[in-house]
C-alpha cells in the first residue's frame, strides 16, 4: 500500500467500509455504469491506489487511434516521478531531468452486475501531474475505447453542491475491486495548504486515494484524497477530504488538457497549444 503522510491534521487515503450502496440515488445497472464501472485500481512500483477514467474516444488525430485518460492523484503515482541531476555538455551545468516510470491500471470485468471476475491490466503514461494540486493524469497505452467513463459534474453547476447533498465514494480500498460507500457532503471549501478541499461522510480507508466521488445522480464531483486523523493517526473514516471538481476543472485547462470535458475541443488542437507553450517557455 501506499505510504502515509500527515498533512495538518489529515493524512493521505484509500477507501471504503463495507457499507451498501442501498442509499444512492441510481442503483441497477444504471447505478453500476456510474459509480462502480468508471473506477481503475492504479499501482506503480511504491504501491497501489485508484483512478477514474474520465475519457476514452477513438480519435484520427492521434496513431493509437484511440486516447484513454485516468485521473488520480499526484501521491498514487509520486514513486513513478523522479528528478534526476546531469551534466549538459552545451550549458555547461547541471540540469535536472524527469524520469517517468510506467504505472499500470486494472479496468475490472464484472459477473452478473456486481461479481468481479478479472480485470484487464494496461500500462500507462503519465502525462501532466501536480504535487502541489495532488493530482495526476495517466493515458493508457490502449487501442480500445473504454465504454464506462465517469460524468463530470458540469462547470456551471459545481456550486450547486450542498451540504447534506447525498454521495458515493468508490476506490479500491486496500487494494480489493472497486468499493462504493454512501454519505452526504458535511462541509464545502476546507482549507488546506490555501487549497479547497469538500468533506463528505461516505466512508473512506486506505486505498481510495484518487478514486472518485459522485453524487446522488451517479456525477463526479471529486477526488478522494485525504482523511482526517485523531490522536495518534487514529483515522477518522466519516470525515473524508476529497478534491472538488472544480479544481479539477482548473488543471485541467491550465495544462491544456480540457479536450477531457469539453467536447468542443479536440485532443490534437489542445496538445498543439501545450506544446508551443512548453517551447516558448523553454526559449525565454
Amino acid at each position: 500500500m501506499k505510504r502515509i503522510t500527515v498533512l495538518i491534521g489529515v493524512c493521505f487515503l484509500a477507501m471504503a467500509v463495507f457499507v451498501p450502496l442501498s442509499l444512492a440515488a441510481l442503483s441497477g445497472e444504471q447505478g453500476h455504469n456510474r459509480y462502480i464501472y468508471p473506477v481503475v485500481r492504479v499501482t506503480d512500483a511504491g504501491g497501489t491506489g485508484s483512478g477514474t477514467i474520465l475519457y476514452s474516444k477513438y480519435t484520427s488525430d492521434t496513431a493509437e487511434g484511440c486516447s484513454t485518460y485516468v485521473l488520480t492523484n499526484y501521491h498514487v503515482v509520486g514513486d513513478a516521478i523522479r528528478v534526476i541531476e546531469k551534466f549538459d555538455k552545451d550549458l555547461g551545468k547541471d540540469v535536472k531531468e524527469e524520469k517517468l516510470s510506467i504505472c499500470h491500471v486494472e479496468i475490472f470485468k464484472y459477473r452478473d452486475l456486481s461479481t468481479p471476475i478479472g480485470t484487464l491490466k494496461v500500462e500507462a503514461d503519465i502525462v501532466i501531474h501536480s504535487q502541489e494540486q495532488d493530482m495526476a493524469l495517466l493515458k493508457l497505452r490502449c487501442i480500445e475505447e473504454i465504454k464506462t467513463v465517469a460524468q463530470l459534474l458540469t462547470k456551471e453547476h459545481v456550486q450547486d453542491i450542498k451540504c447534506l447533498d447525498e454521495t458515493v465514494a468508490v476506490g479500491c480500498s486496500l487494494a480489493f475491486p472497486p468499493l462504493p460507500t454512501t454519505g452526504i457532503l458535511t462541509r464545502k471549501n476546507f482549507q488546506i495548504d490555501s487549497l479547497p478541499f469538500h468533506m463528505s461522510s461516505s466512508q473512506i480507508i486506505y486505498g481510495n486515494s484518487g478514486g472518485a466521488m459522485f453524487d446522488g445522480q451517479g456525477n463526479f464531483i471529486g477526488i478522494p484524497s485525504m482523511l482526517a486523523i485523531a490522536g495518534w493517526m487514529t483515522p477518522i473514516t466519516h470525515m473524508g477530504l476529497f478534491i472538488p471538481v472544480s479544481r479539477v476543472y482548473e488543471w485541467l485547462e491550465e495544462e491544456h488538457y480540457d479536450f477531457i470535458f469539453d467536447p468542443v475541443k479536440t485532443e490534437k488542437e489542445c496538445l498543439e497549444v501545450r506544446e508551443k507553450e512548453i517551447k516558448e517557455k523553454k526559449e525565454k
